[in-house]
């Protein structure tokens, strides 16, 4: 399930993604990023993430929209309260030209912070 969260800032968009991961999911956040990039040159995600899994579709469509927005999304900063997300992130991180960074729920002001520098 995705919902859209009113954000704090008008370049960021922010979801939170509960349960299973699907491409469905991703479409709606695709759907965001094309109407915000509209009057912006690049953005930012802030995404509540309480994922059981994801399906492979899902996965491949994960992959192909991070190379499409690959020079229009800034920062993507994750929330959750599972520490598992924060290793997997620091290595997702490496390999993407924008910055991935995770936050405890306790931390949201903090990942506010991060979006804004």
């Amino acid at each position: 399930m995705i919902k859209e969260i009113k954000s704090l800032r008008a370049d960021t968009l922010v979801y939170d993604i509960e349960e299973y991961l699907t491409v469905e999911e991703l479409d709606v956040i695709d759907k965001g990023i094309e109407t915000l990039l509209k009057a912006y040159n690049k953005i930012n995600l802030m995404l509540y993430i309480d994922i059981k899994s994801e399906d492979y579709s899902a996965l491949i469509k994960e992959i192909a929209m991070g190379m499409k927005y690959w020079n229009k999304i800034n920062k993507i900063a994750y929330i959750g309260d599972h520490k598992k997300w924060g290793s997997l992130i620091v290595l997702d991180d490496i390999f993407t030209k924008f910055k991935e960074k995770y936050f405890e729920l306790d931390q949201i002001d903090k990942a506010w912070e991060w979006l804004s520098e």
